[in-house]
């Protein structure tokens, strides 16, 4: 009975050895499985990697499933290399590289692109404003030149060139010349004007009167303005060499529109008179009166008329009246 019993006992032992080395065997084959396995390493530029199995390309992107079955699509600029091992192989030789940016062949050039560059001249500066645009230089001008352009379209209100020439019996030529400018809105305007008149008569100077005149009116959003009024004159023929005007006082706005206008100026005065041959300087205190009419006659056609009545009010025999009308076309 105790052999009996020891011989089941041995005989257990040795199912349980058959069953280690089955266990044993089996995961020694999975292993070598594993191993057989040909593993790749995608790296990539920035520096990560990926292990598993390329499967393929698409429009320039690499195909890789990871170990866990995942399929990434990694753009191939982005790949640095990809290496594969063997089972057949050291650990050191059986790297190889599937994909390398680095020893890619590149296509030939094109013929243009491979032609050997010319040098520059011994002695010759190379041009550094080469690629330059050339109307950068004057673009500043350009902005100078368009922004007085501006100024001048918001003042000019006028300019007048005229002449007249005669021939015959008697030559005449004269020549007319006026600038008007004018800034104006709702409350206070400015007005200059500068002109004048030359002419000859048979070669003979008959004709030498310029004038300047600047007018400032000031509102406060009525009708009622405060003026400030220069005329200035110079008549050679009546040997004048300066008359000069300076007037204040107030006006009255009875139409102020774009197209018409109609204003009134009245207020104290003094003019400066300075003569030749005979010599003589004179100065009065005056009264101001101005009447301004713009009106429009039609669609192409505007009638402006200005008179001016300036009294002496210490010499009475001294009255000066100036009227300028026209028609404007």
């Amino acid at each position: 009975m105790g052999c009996s019993n020891l011989f089941i006992q041995s005989k257990n032992i040795l199912q349980i050895l058959l069953i280690h080395l089955v266990c044993l065997w089996g995961l020694t084959g999975s292993v070598y499985s594993a191993e057989a396995y040909e593993m790749e390493t995608l790296y990539l530029k920035s520096g990560e990697f990926f292990s598993g199995e390329s499967i393929g390309f698409e429009n320039g992107n690499i195909l890789f499933r990871l170990s866990d079955g995942q399929v990434q699509s990694i753009l191939l600029e982005n790949v640095d290399r990809l290496e594969y091992k063997g089972t057949d192989t050291q650990v050191e030789e059986g790297d190889q590289l599937l994909v390398s940016n680095d020893n890619a062949e590149l296509p030939p050039l094109p013929s243009m692109i491979n032609q050997l560059p010319v040098p520059q001249p011994l002695g010759v500066a190379p041009d550094l404003d080469e690629g330059v645009d050339e109307e950068s230089a004057f673009s500043p001008i350009t902005e100078y030149s368009d922004q007085c352009w501006e100024y001048v379209e918001i003042w000019t209100k006028r300019f007048e060139l005229g002449g007249t020439y005669l021939a015959g019996n008697t030559d005449r030529s004269y020549v007319t010349t006026g600038l008007n400018l004018e800034k104006s809105d709702n409350d206070n305007l400015f007005d200059f004007e500068i002109g004048g008149r030359w002419g000859q008569a048979n070669g003979i100077r008959d004709a030498n009167r310029w004038y300047g005149n600047a007018t400032l009116d000031i509102a406060r959003t009525t009708n009622w303005i405060v003026f400030v009024t220069n005329k200035n004159t110079y008549d050679e023929f009546e040997n004048l060499d300066w008359r000069g005007t300076l007037s204040t006082g107030l006006g009255y706005r009875f139409i102020n529109e774009d197209d018409r206008r109609l204003i009134i100026r009245l207020g104290p005065g003094g003019t400066r008179e300075i003569y030749n041959s005979p010599t003589l300087k004179r100065t009065t205190f005056d009264i101001f009166a101005e009447l301004e009419l713009i009106w429009p006659i039609s669609d192409h056609i505007k009638l402006e008329h200005k008179q001016t009545w300036t009294p002496s009010v210490d010499i009475v025999q001294i009255l000066r009246v100036t009227t300028e009308t026209g028609l404007l076309f």
